[in-house]
């Protein structure tokens, strides 16, 4: 993969060709932006630009050192990720692994040696999570890097690194996509009505990976089947929202479903305030007018009551999911009465 095709990100692209045309490449970056955004498709592209047999500060994604990095299996590149189970179905790995000692020595063992040509690249994935041991030991890779090397670290988290590790990384800070980007992507390349495009990319929140898995996993009809079940209970129907309560609680994307109802409280809330142009949830904005609340606080109160719900079950509180999603089930289906 080259540069141009990477979406947006022309600022930082810029830099990394700057830096390569220069031969002034630092031994280690840090790739720091939202979850989605490219950060990874970044670092492959300037690992490929790196090692490309043409000049130029970009790969011509032809010569073979371009096809064995697009295959993955150049010798000059190496890419770890947090990993405490298996691979899973998709060929991603566990999101909340830890990267590990084993997985340290490794590449020190990749690094010790200087490639016969090119540049050796170390793109390490959620470099925010870190065993301490992993850690330390990293970080003496950094202090005395080897020669023609190149070590990338990618988080969304950069906070959680340690500060000796970030002082040590030429830093590049990835945006958020537009949501011009975001919506082009979905019609170009998933197939998806105009209409459609825009309501899932302002949702997404500048990531494409957040924009394609709500596509692919249906998830704009998941949540207007959630809005839709909250405004059928009425006052009598306190047994059917708890047995909605229960089913939320049992639901894998359960920290998504609260997501989109805090999106949806907040559109509810700006289109009370006169502002409908702002509201995120197009794809649904018929029925907020319909049954739009006449109540700021009700309003307000209800989006707060999400908020805590979310935070109360995910950690450092790791509540229980089943009573948190009861009491916010019976709050909302009342709130949400018109």
């Amino acid at each position: 993969m080259g540069f141009q095709e990477i979406i947006g990100h022309e600022r930082e692209l810029g830099i990394l060709k700057g830096l390569i045309t220069s031969g002034r490449v630092p031994h280690a970056f840090l790739f720091a932006g939202p979850d989605g955004v490219g950060k990874k498709l970044v670092a492959r592209a300037f690992a490929a630009a790196l090692n490309c047999e043409s000049p130029g500060g970009n790969s011509c994604g032809l010569c073979r050192d371009c096809a064995a990095i697009e295959g993955g299996s150049h010798p000059n590149v190496m890419e770890i990720w947090p990993l405490d189970k298996p691979v899973d179905k998709k060929g991603e790995r566990d999101p909340l692994g830890l990267i590990r000692i084993d997985q340290i020595r490794e590449v020190q063992s990749v690094l010790r040696y200087r490639a016969e040509r090119g540049t050796k690249v170390v793109i390490v994935n959620g470099a925010d999570r870190f065993m301490p041991a992993a850690a330390n030991a990293f970080l003496k890779t950094l202090e005395e890097p080897p020669g023609g090397s190149v070590i990338v670290l990618v988080s969304s988290r950069p906070a959680d690194l340690l500060p000796t590790v970030v002082s040590r990384c030429r830093r590049i800070n990835f945006r958020p996509l537009s949501e011009g980007a975001v919506r082009a992507y979905l019609i170009e390349k998933k197939g998806i009505a105009p209409a459609e495009a825009g309501a899932v990319a302002r949702l997404s929140d500048g990531s494409i990976s957040k924009a394609a898995g709500y596509i692919d996993e249906g998830w704009l009809q998941k949540r207007r089947d959630v809005v839709e079940r909250l405004l059928s209970f009425g006052q009598n129907d306190a047994d059917e929202a708890l047995k909605f309560a229960e089913e939320l609680s049992k639901r894998d994307d359960l920290e998504e479903t609260l997501d989109f109802l805090k999106s949806w409280y907040r559109d509810r809330i700006v289109a009370f305030e006169g502002a409908p142009h702002l509201i995120a949830n197009t794809d649904m904005q018929r029925r907020m007018k319909d049954d739009r609340v006449e109540d700021f606080n009700r309003l307000s109160s209800s989006f707060w009551a999400v908020e805590e719900a979310l935070r109360n079950i995910t950690p450092p509180r790791n509540g229980n999911r089943h009573l948190t999603m009861e009491a916010l089930v019976l709050k909302l289906s009342g709130a949400l009465l018109m």
